[in-house]
């Protein structure tokens, strides 16, 4: 069995998220301590914290440049800090989840499932009419120009500038568990609730294939710096899977059913989970 670099306590209860900031010298976590903690790398020595949020923090968001990060709660808030000073530059109520557009503004997801834009001076642009009865993901697309929302059912196309839906990539036959774009933006990784990976070209929507995973469990999704390589999170155990053709090239033995969020550095040396022990570990994919 293969042993993680190293294994550390990050937040009590359950980590939720990791995430390596763009250049790739920290590592930014999330959990149900409702803080986002911050890890020196390639030592993982802890950095500081920023504090404020009321509950779990469940998703992270960085700017292209790395020079914000939104983060989002169940407590209800998305919260906007300066990284890595920590200063909190803004506080949007009554949403759970962002994204940070590469034209600058930000996506969230509100309590109410609807997506919501926003303006870099974080003012409301639009609240989108309802895409899915739940929403559980979203990303911008590398231009910034369609902002991409999964949930219960298929994968949702905005059209930022029209401030309205313009396509959706269909095939799971259940709710979208997570989704992630390549660094350069042409591939779409999602999961299933029912157990399946599909990988398809994000201009156009063609499917290169669909594979069953094999095990249940929570299944992020996260790209390889190269895109050659996706990672996939199941019950005890991590997947890397080929981005040609999805075919399995190893299984990572993890000792905890619950998974959760997925990482890779930026130069491709660590993979980083956040685990429902609310310990972090970091591998050498």
């Amino acid at each position: 069995m293969a042993q993680p670099v190293t294994v550390f306590e990050a937040h009590g209860k359950g980590a939720q998220r990791a995430v390596f900031a763009p250049d790739g010298g920290t590592l930014v976590t999330g959990g149900q301590d409702a803080r986002v903690r911050l890890w020196r790398v390639p030592s993982f020595a802890p950095d500081g914290a920023f504090e404020g949020h009321g509950a779990s923090v469940n998703t992270l968001s960085f700017s292209a440049d790395g020079g914000l990060l939104a983060s989002g709660s169940s407590d209800g808030t998305v919260r906007v800090w300066s990284f890595p000073g920590g200063r909190e530059l803004d506080v949007l109520d009554g949403q759970v989840a962002a994204a940070i557009s590469p034209a600058g503004g930000l996506a969230t997801i509100s309590t109410k499932a609807r997506a919501v834009l926003w303006d870099g001076n974080y003012d409301e642009v639009a609240t989108l009419p309802l895409l899915d009865r739940r929403l559980f993901s979203l990303a911008y697309t590398a231009d910034g120009a369609a902002l991409l929302v999964a949930g219960t059912g298929a994968v949702h196309r905005v059209d930022v500038k029209g401030r309205a839906k313009a396509g959706e990539y269909a095939g799971h036959q259940t709710a979208v568990a997570s989704m992630a774009l390549s660094a350069d933006g042409a591939l779409l990784a999602t999961t299933g609730a029912e157990g399946t990976l599909r990988l398809r070209r994000v201009a156009g929507g063609a499917e290169l294939f669909a594979v069953r995973l094999g095990r249940p469990g929570v299944m992020q999704v996260a790209f390889s710096p190269d895109g050659a390589r996706i990672a996939v999170s199941i019950d005890f155990a991590i997947q890397l899977r080929s981005a040609l053709d999805g075919a399995l090239l190893r299984t990572i033995d993890v000792p905890i059913k619950g998974v959760y969020g997925l990482g890779f550095s930026p130069d491709g040396r660590f993979l980083a989970n956040a685990g429902a022990d609310g310990r972090v570990r970091i591998w050498e994919p």
